[in-house]
């Protein structure tokens, strides 16, 4: 039996008029003491979902955690902040025992990658689960509004909706570490293609493909529509890059950077996102410019003049047109180019010979 006058007291308030959200916590088993905890922070009605979220109680702070690991807290502040995460005193705990343990494992892993491989290798998880929250809170408020205490209004009717939009979290991790699992072994057979010598460079091909006119057509579209077409081209890019067995590096806006172990699958992929059907019948115009040689390979992203230049040539190629580097050219003397043609581009001293693919497949 629900006390309300009890959690009036304990700092509820209004707790008999928002008896129907009260009863819903105390069938799920919840505490007076978690319901006012979670008041105190004006998340009464977010509970039922906050608690599926976390990874346990949250009984540690960042000083608590050093000293279980054996760390300066000043390294694991540092480690913390590199996640992304925000750094908090000990008045606030804020980590749960699984947060400790995943501390423990960047400092083990530090003693023998070194502290520098090991923090960036945080940078890099904390930007993709970061990047992987906001999409699914985005898909969350999309698909269930109700979530969002400001569209329904309804206390009762939010915590119901978020806690079972927040239900597949467990299967959703799940998820990642079949996947994490999958992309370690594909990375491996990559670079087992494209490694030359110790050093962290690569010698492969560079990609960068973009929707040509994309800021004209932001100006046009509504927010769903302009959604909708960087959902297209981005499940176009990642298809195409995949079949020609090419990896995607990452999306930057309505761009998209790949990379690809030869010269040949680079190009292919190339001409399969400026003649995609999906992508043309979504009236999407892409273009394209291609770099080729060696870059430097770290934390999951390329380096290198390379990069640039096919970065800078896909931004002065034409509406479904493919610039390749003279570098790309030379290595593929089985293909049909255009006649040379000399770019200004930004960052680079003296103008730049590129070559238009004419042939698309040679």
């Amino acid at each position: 039996m629900v006390d309300f006058d009890a959690l009036e007291a304990a700092g509820i308030t209004d707790a008999r008029q928002r008896a129907p959200l009260i009863e819903y916590l105390d069938q799920l088993g919840f505490t007076a003491a978690e319901m006012v905890e979670a008041e105190s922070r004006g998340r009464l009605f977010g509970l039922a979902g906050d608690v599926l979220q976390w990874s346990g109680p949250m009984l540690y702070c960042l000083a608590d955690a050093a000293a279980e690991i054996g760390v300066p807290l000043a390294d694991v502040e540092r480690a913390w902040a590199a996640l992304g995460l925000t750094v908090t005193d000990c008045a606030t705990k804020s980590l749960s025992r699984a947060d400790v343990e995943a501390l423990r494992t960047w400092a083990e892993m530090r003693l023998v990658v070194g502290d520098v491989a090991a923090t960036g290798l945080l940078r890099v998880i904390g930007a993709g689960m970061a990047r992987l929250a906001e999409a699914e809170s985005s898909m969350m408020r999309a698909s269930s509004p109700e979530v969002q205490i400001e569209v329904s209004h309804d206390e009762l009717a939010t915590a119901r909706a978020y806690r079972a939009a927040v239900g597949y979290l467990p299967r959703i991790g799940a998820t990642i570490e079949a996947v994490h699992r999958q992309h370690l072994m594909s990375a491996r057979t990559y670079f087992e293609h494209v490694v030359r010598d110790e050093s962290p460079t690569v010698v492969c091909g560079i990609g960068f493909a973009d929707l040509s006119g994309f800021t004209a057509l932001t100006q046009l579209l509504s927010a769903a529509e302009l959604s909708d077409l960087l959902n297209e081209f981005g499940a176009t890019a990642a298809d195409v890059v995949h079949a020609a067995g090419g990896r995607v590096v990452k999306f930057i806006g309505d761009a998209v950077m790949w990379v690809s172990t030869t010269p040949q699958q680079l190009v292919a992929a190339a001409v399969a996102l400026v003649e995609n059907v999906k992508a043309r019948d979504a009236g999407l115009q892409v273009r394209s410019g291609l770099g080729y040689g060696e870059v430097l390979a770290i934390s999951g992203d390329y380096f290198g003049n390379p990069v640039n230049l096919a970065a800078r040539l896909t931004t002065n190629a034409e509406p479904g047109q493919i610039l390749s580097s003279s570098a790309l050219r030379d290595a593929l003397p089985e293909h049909d180019f255009a006649p040379a043609r000399s770019f200004t581009l930004k960052g680079f001293d003296v103008p730049v010979t590129a070559y238009p693919l004419q042939s698309l497949i040679g």
